[in-house]
């Protein structure tokens, strides 16, 4: 008896309910980018693969590579190229492969028209967008280093000639892989349609607006060494993403910390006591035609408790070819780090303690 209650109910929701396909594709477009991520000193072009030996059957890895892991997200936006505003985005998740490398894809609705593109990596560690909302407008940079780890630099807290008032430090940058292009041509369609490139190709192609060097510095009396700060004069703070340049951006100086590495006795002639300290630094690029000289300063903390600072010019080794072609910096110089003083004797004896490995700094930062 209840169903006979129910069923006018029913043939009522019934003819009030349109039937029809759950996915209108009238203005959606299907896009794929192309992440390529050959970066030099990352993925390919690692400095002197050669040393890596097998040791007496184990490994001795002397230098690693630095840890890479690809975008998880890459967000889409379309935008208007008379004023440069948001039109249309979508963030693409969805990941392949085929003969052309790695991509992602996804569907955006758009309506018919003429259009700029962008593409990027969301949600990177260290690099920060801003203008996000206009292509012509929207840059990347890195956040200035935290006070705390500033009031510890022994050379920025020194009040020479030298001292740069005002200087800008900030965070090396993390890989940021951009597509951009101009003036795409969404047609009208009543079916799912393919965004392509002024040209007509079929996808678009991201790259890492990031330049990452290897800077690599000999040290004898490594093992003193408790930690080592470098900071890295006359980088570009920050760039542009549909157009990619440093003519807008301002000077800054780059903090990041140094790895230890170990070389086998005999790999630097005449010296058995010889290890290299290292590291790969992301960074937007060095200013062209910079005037002010190409420094940098390593903050050594020792094991014994004593801040060591010193400074070099390396405005020619970025004129060199490895630095051109391959992205290396390897000053031709060998850092000394003092021995430790000799203990003072004390009444009853204590611990004296080594260090074999470096130990971690702990550093806190404001977001």
């Amino acid at each position: 008896m209840k169903s006979l209650h129910l069923l006018p109910l029913l043939l009522l929701i019934a003819s009030a309910c349109d039937f029809r396909p759950m996915t209108d594709t009238a203005n959606v477009s299907y896009v794929r980018v192309y992440v390529n991520d050959d970066i030099l000193n990352v993925t390919t072009g690692f400095y002197d693969d050669s040393i890596r030996e097998e040791t007496a059957g184990a490994i001795d890895v002397h230098l690693l590579r630095p840890d890479y892991r690809r975008p998880e997200i890459l967000r889409l936006g379309l935008f208007n190229p008379e004023d440069g505003s948001l039109v249309a985005e979508r963030y693409l998740r969805n990941q392949g492969d085929d003969e052309h490398g790695h991509y992602y894809d996804g569907f955006i609705v758009a309506e018919p028209g003429t259009y700029n593109l962008v593409a990027y990596n969301f949600g990177t560690e260290s690099v920060v967008l801003d203008n996000e909302y206009n292509c012509y407008d929207m840059f990347a940079y890195t956040n200035e280093i935290a006070s705390s780890i500033r009031s510890k630099l022994k050379s920025r807290t020194k009040t020479t000639p030298e001292t740069k008032a005002g200087e800008m430090i900030r965070y090396d940058a993390d890989n940021l892989f951009v597509s951009g292009a101009e003036r795409i041509v969404v047609p009208r369609h009543s079916h799912i349609d393919t965004l392509r490139t002024a040209e007509g190709k079929a996808s678009f192609d991201a790259s890492s607006v990031v330049k990452n060097y290897y800077l690599q510095i000999g040290v004898i009396g490594a093992e003193y060494v408790a930690s080592a700060a470098c900071l890295l004069t006359g980088m570009a703070s920050s760039t542009h993403l549909l157009r990619p340049d440093f003519e807008r951006s301002e000077e800054t100086t780059l903090y990041f910390e140094m790895h230890p590495g170990s070389w086998p006795d005999g790999y630097k002639p005449g010296q058995t006591n010889y290890r290299c300290i290292y590291t790969t630094i992301g960074t937007f690029g060095r200013l062209p035609d910079i005037q002010t000289t190409l420094s940098v300063t390593m903050e050594f903390m020792t094991t014994y408790g004593t801040q060591v600072d010193t400074t070099f010019n390396v405005s020619t080794e970025f004129l060199t070819e490895d630095a051109i072609e391959r992205q290396w910096i390897l000053p031709d110089f060998v850092i000394k780090i003092p021995d430790p003083p000799e203990p003072t004797p004390t009444e009853g004896g204590g611990l004296a303690p080594s260090v074999d490995e470096w130990g971690e700094v702990h550093s806190e930062f404001d977001i």
